[in-house]
């Protein structure tokens, strides 16, 4: 009989794992998905939609995807939230619009969502789960960016996301549900 092991592992997501998934999710976040959603993403992007599976039993996950932007904030070349700058107002903020609307894509990476249930937190789950996602974003999709929203309270994340190389470069005004605003974080590849 083999002994459990406090080892968790990293893979990939399959169908099956999505209603684990959704369980790590509302016991981890305010923010909930339906299963469609969940199933889209894991169609789409099924290489970068990672669990953390510890004794059979699916104990985190990180959802992700891949976009092109010509948002020069989400592909980390610019950051709205340095030297406290005052927004362009008239003229030049139209033309700083017509620039990006007609500047090339650039392909980054979207972390939507990451969990890792309370009880297993604090271990080095979310951090795996965070550098493998990145290294598959950056090796399969030659991303030059990945980023992500988090609230502005949530402090845990905040310095996760930063010791793992994420900028604050952004605030997104009432982006969630309870009007709490969102840091957008950039990590340039």
């Amino acid at each position: 009989m083999k002994k459990d092991s406090d080892e968790f592992i990293i893979r990939n997501a399959n169908e099956n794992d999505i209603p684990e998934v959704m369980e790590v999710n509302m016991r981890s976040l305010p923010e909930n998905y339906w299963y469609g959603f969940y199933k889209f993403v894991l169609d789409r992007w099924g290489d970068i939609f990672l669990v953390a599976e510890l004794n059979r039993k699916i104990i985190g996950y990180i959802m992700n995807r891949i976009e092109d932007t010509r948002d020069p904030v989400l592909y980390g070349k610019e950051n709205e939230l340095s030297n406290n700058k005052e927004k362009k107002k008239g003229f030049d903020d139209i033309m700083s619009s017509l620039k990006n609307v007609f500047s090339d894509s650039h392909k980054v990476g979207h972390v939507i969502s990451i969990a890792v249930l309370q009880e297993y937190r604090k271990k080095g789950i979310g951090t795996a789960l965070l550098k493998e996602a990145i290294s598959k974003m950056k090796s399969l999709y030659n991303t030059e960016a990945v980023y992500l929203e988090v609230r502005v309270t949530n402090y845990d994340a905040i310095s996760l996301y930063k010791k793992m190389g994420f900028e604050e470069v952004r605030i997104i005004k009432e982006y969630y549900r309870d009007g709490e605003d969102a840091y957008v974080m950039v990590k340039k590849l």
